[in-house]
């Protein structure tokens, strides 16, 4: 928007490794707009310039983590939401966007799906699986509590699942394992018998209802953001192979996965996102322009 749009935004951004932030933001590591700090948000912030607005993304979301490092997990969810909160808590901001997960909802009836953002369904919170989900929960409830008794604007977005470039490719998620696989031009392996029920986003679609949730999202308000269209694991991974990447002749293999990735395995994650679209949104690429995107973009290195 700066450079195209003469906008005259400021981003301050924050990195625990700068390193691999200049990796991912090289292109803006010499405009004076752009300002990363390299700090971590368990510790007290010292971030001195005014903020109009702030998105509090940072998050371990692989199920890899889950078991391995659940401390790690939930402390950016939890510890991070409460200095950010209380970074701004003496400022004027407009909105604070807390980057939530449809997974928040729970377990719930298929019958009750696609659920709004009041319906809510059961978690398991002594399971490891659920660390994610549970901190998500509190750092939500984190945010509505300073915003009721320190006014502080807050919103939040629930995706469901975002995919294309950036993503990491070891990350344990199926749609991760499916875009390695067609880049390495091998048969893609499914674990299961892939009928849980999955609804992917592409990133541009998933920014552009963040940024939508941020400037047109109502103070103390929740916002669904997934696809309308539900697609079976096994259904993408054929589809994958047979009618967007044909050239590459691959298959669709099964087998018994020897060390599962420890996950909460819902059935259906399919969200109401009439709520979102009334602000704005509207879903643009759609699954095989998406895919195509994507491998695009990781063959370009």
């Amino acid at each position: 928007l700066n450079k195209k749009k003469k906008f005259n935004i400021e981003i301050i951004g924050t990195t625990r490794n700068r390193k691999k932030a200049e990796k991912f933001y090289s292109e803006f590591f010499q405009d004076k707009k752009f300002k990363i700090y390299e700090t971590d948000l368990l510790n007290k912030l010292k971030i001195k310039e005014d903020l109009n607005y702030v998105i509090h993304m940072a998050s371990l979301a692989s199920p890899k983590y889950y078991k391995s490092n659940p401390v790690d997990v939930l402390q950016p969810n939890v510890i991070g939401t409460l200095n950010l909160m209380n970074l701004v808590k003496k400022s004027k901001i407009k909105n604070f966007l807390f980057i939530s997960t449809s997974g928040v909802y729970g377990f719930m009836e298929n019958k009750k799906r696609p659920n709004n953002e009041s319906t809510f369904g059961t978690l398991d919170n002594t399971l490891p699986e659920s660390i994610y989900l549970e901190s998500k929960r509190m750092a939500e409830t984190i945010c509505f509590a300073y915003k009721n008794q320190y006014k502080i604007p807050a919103t939040i977005a629930r995706p469901s699942i975002c995919y294309g470039p950036g993503i990491d490719l070891k990350d344990g998620r199926s749609f991760a394992d499916f875009i390695s696989n067609i880049l390495s031009n091998k048969n893609i392996t499914l674990y299961s018998k892939g009928k849980v029920m999955r609804n992917f986003c592409y990133i541009s679609d998933v920014i552009s209802g963040i940024l939508l949730v941020l400037i047109n999202g109502k103070n103390g308000e929740c916002y669904n953001l997934a696809s309308d269209k539900e697609i079976s694991i096994r259904a993408l991974a054929n589809f994958l192979v047979k009618k967007v990447f044909p050239e590459k002749k691959l298959k669709v293999t099964f087998t018994e996965m020897k060390h599962k990735l420890l996950r909460t395995e819902f059935n259906r994650t399919q969200v109401d996102c009439s709520k979102i679209k009334k602000i704005g949104w509207l879903e643009r690429v759609n699954l095989k322009n998406g895919f195509k995107r994507t491998v695009k973009w990781y063959s370009n290195g």
